[in-house]
């Protein structure tokens, strides 16, 4: 189940935040030993300032699997601000039918509940989820800056999007930007990949209702 919370109402929910950030921490500084910001047990950055729209997958029982972040690119978002450089040699991305995701992460305790073609369960979850609330928005696209592995594993679950430009090295990772065009087609091969049906989001809605929900 997808549930959506936007960054201006995150005080009303304190136990969801609070697992997504320890969950942020876990994966980015503990595991991956990337270069990020913490405050205590939480891995947060200016980017969460921003009114994002945070993105929580969650099993049956109710336990936190993984998450990511959406920020709009007509304001500060990693790709334009953070990581230009990814672009190569094409403009800035600034359109308000374009989204960005960042800050994707799955609990490596069950990042092998995975469905029987072995893709993760958490991860399908959180695109299809995006899938369903882009094509509810009328979005075009969605961009990520990403690693070269987690771009492999977006090919595996038959969303690759396409490069914006060539990787390029970035603290211990080698970064990419990479576009996914939101359609129906592209939103059924995710669930037809990982064996999803019906709908992810614990409400459908669009950009506008969850970020003033």
């Amino acid at each position: 189940m997808i549930r959506i919370i936007n960054g201006v109402n995150r005080n009303r929910h304190p136990h969801e935040i609070d697992a997504m950030h320890r969950l942020r921490k876990n994966v980015f500084h503990d595991l991956l030993g990337w270069d990020v910001a913490l405050h205590g047990d939480w891995e947060i950055d200016h980017y969460d300032q921003s009114n994002p729209l945070y993105i929580l997958s969650y099993n049956d029982s109710g336990r936190l699997r993984g998450a990511l972040r959406l920020l709009p690119t007509l304001g500060p978002n990693m790709l334009a601000d953070t990581f230009p450089i990814l672009l190569g040699d094409q403009s800035e991305i600034r359109s308000a039918a374009i989204w960005e995701s960042s800050r994707f992460c799955i609990d490596p305790q069950i990042s092998q509940d995975r469905a029987g073609n072995q893709v993760t369960i958490a991860a399908a979850e959180l695109m299809c989820g995006v899938g369903e609330l882009g094509l509810a928005s009328g979005l075009s696209q969605i961009v990520t800056v990403t690693d070269v592995f987690l771009e492999r594993m977006f090919k595996r679950m038959g969303c690759p999007g396409m490069r914006i430009s060539d990787p390029q090295r970035i603290g211990s990772v080698h970064a990419v930007a990479i576009a996914w065009d939101v359609t129906e087609g592209l939103l059924e091969r995710m669930k037809h990949v990982a064996a999803i049906s019906g709908n992810v989001l614990e409400h459908p809605m669009t950009l506008t209702t969850a970020r003033a929900a």
